[in-house]
């Protein structure tokens, strides 16, 4: 960065001693601001960037199994069963986000250059000012460039967003991929409005801990649960869905994991029913062994 700050200052020293005085001075040193400011990050280098922060995620949850911790009953087997979906969602994901970040990237090389552009022409002709820098003029030459540099300043800082935004975006969307090939019936918000200087959004911290039913799971179509007062997980927006959105969901995959208000009355018969056959079976071992 200190390159193109050194270069935007050269521009702006150049324009309060000589003044707009043409298009092809202007054109001459916008080419050189932009060319200073590309330089700062090899566009090359921003797939494997993406790649090496990602991966390292995703190793973490599939490698190491930290998502194991999110779906309680799913086995190793399953996520390695589950692996080649999983690469796929890495894959599209770390496309997705160099993607993101050389736009971003753009957008603030145009909108310093479109700043320093405006602020050149609007610098009187050499005819119309004194000669030379006063002290008062170099203050504000440097004052200047730092405004005009501000966005420029903002490529790495925003890059570390997105990657952040774009780590969570693929947790959750392994967690979902995970949670409906391995058949889960229900899910529990979790947001983390209880962390200290957290800018939480306000219908998260609603959701904190409430259990959403998965629509058209394998237990309501036994007839076994029902959709609880918080309603269908399809019907709000998923963890990591909204910018820089960092709730996750633990998810249930039996029924005796979920609320009593979603269990239904099939469910408990079929549970007494089981009991009875426990209870049967104990009592014709006990008068079989002689009890």
């Amino acid at each position: 960065m200190a390159s193109f700050v050194k270069e935007l200052r050269e521009a702006i020293k150049h324009f309060l001693e000589y003044g707009y005085s043409s298009e092809e001075s202007l054109i001459m040193w916008t080419e050189r601001l932009r060319n200073a400011t590309e330089n700062k990050v090899d566009g090359n280098d921003l797939y494997r960037y993406t790649s090496r922060r990602l991966t390292a995620a995703y190793d973490l949850e599939i490698g190491r199994g930290k998502a194991l911790k999110r779906h309680i009953g799913v086995s190793r087997f399953t996520l390695n069963y589950l692996e080649p979906k999983l690469r796929a969602e890495l894959d599209r994901r770390i496309m997705a986000s160099a993607g993101l970040i050389k736009l971003n990237r753009s957008q603030a090389i145009d909108k310093t250059i479109q700043r320093f552009s405006g602020w050149a022409t609007s610098i009187p002709p050499i005819s119309e000012i004194s000669v030379g820098l006063s002290a008062s003029s170099r203050t504000s030459a440097i004052a200047t460039s730092q405004h005009i540099a501000k966005s420029a300043r903002q490529i790495d800082f925003e890059q570390r967003r997105v990657m952040v935004d774009q780590t969570h975006k693929l947790i959750a969307n392994i967690d979902n991929i995970i949670a409906t090939d391995g058949g889960a019936i229900a899910a529990v918000w979790h947001s983390h409005w209880r962390q200290p200087n957290y800018d939480f959004r306000e219908p998260h911290k609603e959701r904190d801990l409430l259990v959403y039913a998965i629509r058209g799971n394998w237990a309501m179509k036994k007839g076994f649960m029902k959709v609880g007062p918080a309603g269908y997980l399809d019907e709000i927006t998923q963890p990591g869905e909204e910018v820089f959105c960092r709730c996750y969901l633990t998810y249930i995959y039996n029924v005796r994991s979920l609320p009593d208000e979603m269990k239904t009355e099939k469910w408990r018969k079929f549970i007494e029913g089981n009991k009875s056959v426990g209870r049967r079976s104990a009592n014709f071992e006990a008068i079989k062994n002689g009890g």
